[in-house]
């Protein structure tokens, strides 16, 4: 019995990849193990979104080497984008690598680990297969689940928005949205298994659409499902927010009140030098129309600092935009130029110095609104997905709220709470950048 070992970089769309490629190895007999001494094959699933992600996965690959001394017949396979974006350097680089896999060939590892060395894929001696296929869109392969309460599901893979720093339409290949049918077949299973949260997954989500109907459909296909009790998703982009879509964001109650929506920047210079395909009117009036209903509706953001061509003025108005916003949380990045992007054909414009202070400026302002975000909580009671013990602290257990804030509670002596329950919470304290709460129970 074989054993594998899977190592995963990089977002959401990675991590369920790696479980659909687990989920094909189990089906093979193989056993998944997380000490990679033990394994037979090593699986590194990997990120291109920033040059760093790349360096730190080949460093850490470089390292598998004295496995290979160990064990001559340990194989290593590299997956994922960088496969795609560097597959021949790889070879180069790691000589300890035994096959690149681009995201459009994943099928072929099982028999590439498993398969006789006389079969037709061994026979053509490749150590590549990195080509893009417009028609693999893994239906009916569904992926292993990684926990017992909720799971990913990817509705649709690659991109068509080509915006100028962004190098994964090029590695992913254009989109392809997965048969609705398929999807909820997927779902079904998951929840027949105990899965109760669901997220789903797509570089543009809400573009979705098929002969079966369009994301707004989805979502309300996927509610009806029995056992299902929360969906999420990410990441939707500004252009494909329809009224019908709001409509079923804020009205079906199974659908969480919190979205992911990137901004990249507040100035409309830039975000046309970006090719966003929208701008910041069109964004506002989504923020407006999800909190009209809902004040505390969650959302974060993405967003650059410091891309090429920014001046003063661009800034200000990303500090103005996230005023206006009010975003409970952002993951806030440095521009750096990607090769093969095209932004990395424009010479910069700002130092390093200065794109730092830009960077500061602006973290500084959503920590304060995040903590501003996180007070408006207390005094409320909300119910929590638990979703595993705190870190610090065995005794007490973490939780998330519908609009994805992070609770921290501890039962009283004779309350007993797991992870995958739904539990009610008073949010009474906040620790940090942790709110914490005291459990309710229920008596009725």
């Amino acid at each position: 019995m074989k054993k594998y070992h899977l190592a995963t970089y990089g977002c959401q769309m990675n991590e369920y990849d790696s479980a659909m490629i687990a989920q094909e190895l189990d089906m093979c007999g193989c056993v998944e193990t997380s000490n990679q001494e033990d394994a037979d094959f090593i699986i590194v699933n990997t990120c291109s979104v920033r040059e760093k992600a790349e360096e730190t996965a080949i460093a850490n690959i470089s390292k598998l080497k004295y496995l290979n001394k160990k064990n001559p017949d340990v194989k290593v396979v590299v997956c994922g984008c960088m496969a795609k974006n560097r597959g021949p350097e790889l070879l180069k680089r790691l000589p300890n690598v035994s096959y690149i896999v681009g995201p459009d060939q994943y099928k072929k590892i099982p028999e590439l680990l498993l398969g006789d060395a006389k079969s037709p894929l061994h026979q053509t001696h490749h150590k590549m297969f990195i080509d893009e296929d417009l028609s693999e869109n893994y239906l009916g392969e569904y992926a292993k689940l990684q926990n017992d309460f909720t799971t990913f599901v990817a509705i649709q893979r690659g991109c068509n928005k080509r915006c100028s720093y962004c190098i994964v339409p090029y590695l992913r290949g254009p989109e392809k949205y997965r048969d609705m049918e398929d999807v909820l077949a997927e779902v079904r299973k998951a929840a027949d298994k105990g899965i109760t949260e669901v997220t789903l997954l797509g570089q543009t989500v809400n573009a979705y659409k098929t002969e079966g109907g369009n994301f707004a459909d989805l979502l309300t296909k996927v509610s009806e499902i029995g056992g299902i009790r929360r969906i999420r998703f990410t990441s939707p982009h500004p252009r494909h927010y329809t009224n019908e879509l709001i409509d079923v964001l804020l009205n079906n109650p199974k659908v969480c009140h919190y979205a992911h929506i990137p901004i990249q920047s507040g100035s409309d210079a830039m975000l046309k030098k970006m090719r966003r395909q929208h701008n910041m009117e069109q964004y506002l009036s989504i923020i407006e129309q999800l909190r009209s209903k809902d004040p505390f509706y969650g959302i974060s953001t993405d967003v650059i600092c410091g891309f090429v061509g920014e001046t003063e003025e661009d800034f200000e108005a990303t500090l103005k935009a996230f005023e206006q916003c009010q975003f409970d949380s952002a993951f806030m990045f440095i521009y750096s130029p990607r090769k093969g992007t095209e932004s990395y054909k424009e010479a910069e414009t700002l130092t390093e110095a200065e794109k730092n202070e830009r960077h500061t400026r602006l973290v500084e302002l959503q920590n304060a609104i995040t903590l501003k975000r996180n007070q408006m909580m207390l005094g409320r009671t909300e119910e929590l997905l638990v979703e595993k013990n705190s870190v610090r602290d065995e005794t007490e257990l973490r939780g998330r709220t519908d609009n994805f804030k992070k609770v921290v509670f501890k039962p009283e002596v004779g309350q007993i709470v797991k992870p995958g329950d739904y539990v009610k919470v008073k949010l009474d304290d906040i620790r940090g950048w942790t709110i914490r709460g005291k459990l309710i129970i229920d008596n009725g």
